[in-house]
């Protein structure tokens, strides 16, 4: 090979290293400007978007301000109330009418409603239990103690047979 090839081809060479380099400088410098670009935007959207949640709170305290300082707003704001109350209730009247026309209001819908019955009635009926217990207590001791002093002073056949009446009942408790 001559010299002039062997130096056509080293610049050749020399030419196509140079065009892959100047990709890749592009190409980190595409990276480089889009990364910069990035971060200028999300740096700009969220002091845009503190921006905007300053002016929302300045606008809702206007907005708060002037309905509660204007008469005929508050007024409108509580008939507005009463009125839907009144519809609700007027609705949960309608539902209850078709409940019932349907034969509904017996089954599932009142059953919360026994329930909470049969619970007091249990609690009171518990109270009642506790009670008693409470007064047949006493009474037993005074049965045994009777009991006890009738042993002591044996008059009668009778009251050996009470006595061990008395005495069976206890052992039984």
């Amino acid at each position: 090979m001559s010299k002039k090839s062997k130096n056509t081809i080293e610049q050749s060479t020399d030419l196509a290293r140079k065009i892959w380099l100047a990709g890749v400088g592009a190409y980190g410098q595409a990276y480089t400007n889009t990364r910069e670009g990035m971060e200028k935007a999300g740096a700009y959207s969220s002091e845009r978007f503190d921006e905007l949640v300053e002016r929302g709170e300045k606008i809702e305290n206007e907005v708060r301000d002037t309905v509660t300082t204007n008469d005929r707003v508050s007024k409108v704001v509580e008939a507005a109330g009463k009125f839907g109350a009144s519809r609700r209730a007027k609705f949960v009247e309608r539902v209850g009418a078709v409940r019932k026309g349907l034969g509904l209001d017996r089954g599932v819908f009142t059953m919360d409603e026994k329930l909470d019955a049969l619970t007091e009635q249990m609690s009171a009926l518990t109270k009642e239990v506790a009670a008693i217990k409470k007064s047949v207590k006493p009474a037993r001791k005074t049965v045994a103690k009777k009991a006890a002093l009738k042993k002591a002073a044996p008059k009668k056949a009778a009251t050996k047979t009470v006595a061990a009446k008395v005495a069976t009942t206890k052992t039984a408790d």
